[in-house]
């Protein structure tokens, strides 16, 4: 990350949240609901995967010459790069997969959801492997190879995992031709994203206590035992989580996937990304941890109610529950599809410019 100076923890957190929100709400008020769940978070989200290996695995130093520039322009630089891979994705994506079917079919939005969670487990979990594991390779090898191994199991996964023969009937099903996986597509999203909660709620935990065996057994540590062992667990507890809430309390489904893995991933972020850990940076596992947990659920009851409101105010009072599920999916695109690649880009791509600036700018 680039030497900054200007705001400190957890100061720029707060700022720099009021900032990204606004900026998401600002986007979010050209739409209407109809074009904005369909068409908007589809095109959104395809931007995600290329911006988590950007920031993740290139650290915003890749592709030349972003090393050398300096805010904002290398913000605009990373931005536009981003956004033309993004657009080609998106582009190729409802050739393939959604077979040209417009507005984009949840088929489609569920398959592009899934590229992004696979992007997060790939990288996070399994660390680039097995592209990284090529000794000598270049940045955009392990980036983008990352990034085919990523969407080539997202489809996989979506083919045998999600099931859309609910949907027969619907306009576009015959076009689309959507899997008849091994459950029920709702079913399966839910799953996957708590997966995804639960894997940022490790990385928030140093991936404690397993990574207290590494120093004990080296192997351990190293992929892709590494990645298997974590996924293994990050499985097992999404398993429990879920059927706790869906099969034991009776939860709606898309409910549950609303209310509790897509607003904690959203604490999450903003925990991790926005105040960077703070203001418990200094403290040992699993005590910072457990804090970081507690502050992502105090998040997640707060934004979801933040952005109800805010759906209220420029959309109206929009249906909920099934068939359509109209205000979940406006309030999960609002939250996941529309405010988390802006956090991603002002947090990576801009470093929290203005609020702090490259001391290289100085020099």
């Amino acid at each position: 990350m680039e030497k900054q100076g200007g705001l400190k923890q957890p100061a720029l957190g707060i700022a720099g949240t009021v900032v990204c929100v606004f900026i998401a709400f600002g986007i979010i008020t050209w739409f209407k609901p109809e074009t904005f769940i369909p068409w908007a978070g589809e095109l959104a989200m395809c931007l995600i995967p290329t911006m988590i290996i950007m920031s993740l695995v290139w650290q915003n130093n890749y592709p030349a010459p972003a090393p050398s520039l300096v805010q904002p322009l290398k913000g605009v630089y990373l931005l536009f790069f981003n956004m033309l891979i993004g657009a080609i994705i998106a582009g190729y994506s409802i050739k393939t997969v959604g077979a040209f079917v417009t507005p984009p079919t949840p088929p489609l939005i569920f398959f592009t959801i899934m590229t992004v969670i696979m992007t997060c487990w790939f990288v996070i979990v399994w660390g680039c492997w097995p592209a990284a594991a090529i000794k000598g390779n270049h940045p955009a090898f392990v980036g983008f190879g990352t990034l085919i191994v990523s969407y080539a199991v997202a489809y996989i996964l979506w083919k045998t995992c999600f099931n859309f023969d609910f949907m027969k009937g619907a306009p576009f099903y015959d076009a689309v031709a959507p899997p008849s996986g091994a459950f029920n597509a709702f079913y399966s999203l839910g799953f996957f994203l708590t997966a995804l909660a639960v894997m940022l709620a490790l990385v928030e935990l140093d991936f404690w206590p397993l990574s207290s065996i590494s120093p004990k057994a080296p192997a351990f540590g190293k992929q892709p035992v590494w990645g298997i062992v974590v996924s293994v667990v990050v499985i097992l507890i999404s398993l429990l989580i879920q059927w706790i809430f869906v099969n034991t309390m009776g939860m709606d489904i898309f409910a549950y996937t609303l209310r509790v893995p897509i607003c904690i991933i959203f604490g999450e972020f903003i925990m991790l990304l926005l105040f960077q850990t703070a203001p418990v940076q200094a403290v040992k596992q699993p005590g910072k941890g457990f804090v970081l947990i507690i502050l992502n659920i105090i998040l997640a009851v707060v934004m979801h109610y933040i952005y109800y409101w805010f759906q209220t105010l420029v959309a109206g009072i929009l249906p909920a529950g099934p068939p359509g599920y109209v205000q979940e999916l406006w309030i999960a695109t609002a939250l996941l599809g529309f405010t988390f690649p802006v956090i991603t880009a002002y947090t990576g791509f801009f470093n929290f410019w203005p609020l702090t600036e490259s001391k290289a700018s100085k020099e």
